[in-house]
């Protein structure tokens, strides 16, 4: 079963916590509107009958029109209040679904989502090569695949490769070095060949691990 990457399971637990909110939201204003409709009906109910009454006994001095007319402005105030008072309930809500909404834009745009406190320290193996291609010749082919005797071989046939000179002020590595590190790249397989777990043995870091496996297969090919 593939593993689920931090990217996603960020998400997935934001989705589901949008998803919650919305219907809290949702209840919320529901629970508000119910209530607010409840007491709107029975304020328009004591209100027709208070002006049904009244226009009874006015009834032969004015006509009932401003009667209606201040039941329907009482109506419309009532409605208004509803209205602000579901705007007042669903605004925090909004607000936490904005930033939901922020942190999911966040988390996609990402790349690195967490750093830690401290680098992985790195212990460079490379200068125990020259003393393994001496007197453990096993243990340098364990490394790079290949014996000492055809490592200096191809190191002849590419240390005046074009590739390996640059005039910038960041200098490369020396061609033997770079050579090492392509081979024990090249000659690893599973986890061991990741550019993290190279740049672990080398002491160096991935960019360079990745920009000595280009130079010296550029080399080799040409």
């Amino acid at each position: 079963m593939p593993r689920v990457s931090l990217h996603m399971e960020i998400l997935q637990v934001l989705d589901a916590a949008t998803i919650a909110v919305a219907e809290k939201r949702n209840e919320e204003i529901s629970a508000s509107f119910n209530s607010s409709n409840s007491e709107l009906t029975k304020t328009w109910t004591d209100t027709s009958s208070k002006s049904s009454s009244r226009s009874d006994s006015l009834m032969l001095i004015s006509p009932p029109s401003p009667v209606l007319s201040t039941s329907s402005m009482s109506l419309n105030s009532e409605s208004m209040d509803t209205v602000s008072t579901t705007e007042a309930v669903a605004a925090p809500y909004m607000d936490l679904l904005c930033a939901l909404l922020v942190l999911c834009d966040r988390v996609k745009t990402t790349r690195v989502l967490e750093y830690p406190d401290e680098p992985l320290p790195r212990a460079s193996q490379l200068h125990l090569l020259h003393h393994a291609a001496e007197h453990h010749p096993v243990q340098f082919r364990q490394k790079l695949r290949v014996n000492p005797l055809i490592f200096d071989d191809i190191l002849d046939q590419i240390s005046d490769h074009t590739i390996f000179q640059n005039w910038s002020n960041n200098k490369q590595l020396p061609v033997a070095i770079q050579l090492a590190i392509f081979l024990f790249h090249a000659g690893h397989y599973g986890n061991a060949c990741t550019p993290e777990d190279v740049a672990q043995w080398a002491g160096i870091s991935v960019g360079t691990v990745v920009n000595c496996t280009h130079c010296v297969m550029a080399a080799i090919l040409d």
